[in-house]
């Protein structure tokens, strides 16, 4: 009996640290979240540009940050890239494209 009680400590240190070593490997296989998903679609997202005035929409991809880049024409017919929230469908950024 004496036996026992000596590798009691033992029993709970090795315990103690198996069930830290199974946390840690469920924490690791837990997949990444995924990217945001948009509220809008890309039909949407050019009907909300165009009733800003921006037309010829040669481009429009989503980013892994859930905002869509879009190139297009602005009113004054330069070629704009902009930048528009997936989700609202706010215009974040515009830049006029230079001709080179």
């Amino acid at each position: 009996m004496n036996i026992l009680k000596s590798f009691r400590p033992l029993a709970a240190a090795l315990l103690a640290t198996a069930a830290i070593g199974a946390q840690a490997q469920t924490a690791a296989s837990t997949p990444a979240p995924a990217a945001p998903v948009p509220a809008l679609s890309i039909p949407q997202v050019v009907e909300r540009l165009a009733a800003r005035g921006y037309r010829d929409i040669t481009e429009i991809e989503l980013e892994d940050d859930g905002h869509y880049e879009v190139e297009a024409r602005d009113g004054q017919g330069q070629r704009v890239e902009l930048k528009v929230d997936g989700r609202s469908g706010e215009l974040l950024a515009q830049q006029i494209k230079v001709k080179r």
